[in-house]
């Protein structure tokens, strides 16, 4: 019998062991997975909020913005073991044994939710974004088709597509036509934008068209940039500056976009339900064999397959996840707003909420 009560008991401490060792690993276990899907979560609705404000544009609604300023996490780890040894004799009948344990788990995370408002987030919105920082991407590999489509309201005088008020402006024939030569000179590594950090320096960007025993087909698209913006053919290299107006043949004037006129932009693209038509601006009309470069669907019901998603007004509007293109538009456009809203200046919380 005493072996037994030993054994009995070595069976209750292991338990006790098993699951206390099981707590005391219980951080370190969670921490990659709780990176993941905080991240996750928060990238989501980082989609969602700039989505919800493209479509509340398209309404003439206010867009809104609230960062999750912080997330922390808490654990609580209950357990319990419990254990019975029982002995009898001969005539009341034979030894019993019980072992038991238990535990709770709960994730308590506390959210702080930050809204952006103030001067500083105002002009983050407000203000063009700078030439620099425009170029900068390029450089970086990102399409100039791309961002000069969306960042861009004219160059040297020629100019984009904008949404005005209730109403739109169709981009010069010219710029499309930039924005594609642009795009072909910048994979053949015929043209680079420099950014040049010399004090001394009046314009710290140059735009170059490289001479670099250039084909007979990359000159002539670079002949042709050259007329579109009435540049010095003799130059290779241009400064660049910000301006509505072109100055003269040696300077290239970029007038950038602020980050609401792009949003504005994006609007254009949301398709409307019948049921809604008269409560939104007019979008923008393509000209005839113009592929739509952005494109926010509509529908009674959430999509199952989506890259972002909301519900406005009892309708839902999503980007579709096999749609590409609008999905680049989309993601440079949350890069841009990063950018810019790296100047503003967040206030304190003014919610914090325990969930769970």
């Amino acid at each position: 019998m005493e072996l037994c009560v030993k054994a009995g008991y070595r069976l209750l401490i292991t338990a006790a062991v098993i699951v206390l060792a099981g707590c005391g690993s219980l951080g370190p276990k969670t921490l990659d997975k709780d990176q993941l899907n905080y991240g996750s979560s928060i990238g989501q609705n980082w989609k969602n909020q700039m989505l919800a404000n493209v479509v509340r544009l398209r309404y003439v609604d206010m867009p809104v913005f609230v960062d999750v300023g912080s997330i922390v996490s808490g654990y609580t780890l209950e357990t319990q073991v419990s254990g019975r040894l029982g002995f009898g004799d001969g005539l009341t009948g034979g030894d019993s044994q019980g072992l038991g344990a238990g535990g709770r788990y709960t994730d308590r995370p506390t959210i702080t939710y930050m809204p952006k408002t103030g001067d500083d987030y105002l002009r983050s919105l407000l203000e063009p974004v700078e030439p620099r920082a425009l170029l900068a991407l390029v450089q970086a590999g990102y399409s100039a088709e791309l961002l000069f489509t969306w960042a861009l309201e004219s160059i040297n005088g020629v100019r984009n597509y904008a949404a005005i008020g209730n109403s739109t402006r169709s981009a010069d024939s010219e710029f499309y036509e930039f924005t594609s030569l642009i795009t072909e000179l910048q994979s053949l590594g015929a043209v680079a934008f420099e950014l040049e950090n010399d004090p001394d320096t009046a314009h710290d960007i140059v735009f170059v068209l490289r001479q670099q025993n250039p084909s007979e087909a990359v000159q002539e698209k670079q002949r042709r940039v050259s007329e579109i913006l009435h540049l010095d053919p003799d130059l290779q290299r241009y400064a660049v500056i910000y301006a509505p107006f072109q100055i003269n043949g040696a300077t290239i004037s970029l007038q950038t976009r602020s980050v609401l006129q792009m949003l504005f932009a994006m609007s254009g693209f949301v398709e409307v339900p019948d049921a809604m038509a008269g409560q939104a601006v007019p979008g923008y009309r393509l000209a005839p064999g113009m592929e739509r470069p952005f494109t926010v669907q509509s529908g009674p019901d959430r999509p199952a397959r989506n890259f972002a998603a909301v519900e406005y007004q009892d309708h839902w509007y999503w980007i579709d996840n096999t749609d590409l293109p609008s999905k680049r538009v989309f993601t440079l456009m949350l890069f841009l707003t990063t950018l810019t809203n790296d100047r503003s200046k967040d206030i304190g919380p003014v919610l914090t909420i325990p969930t769970g």
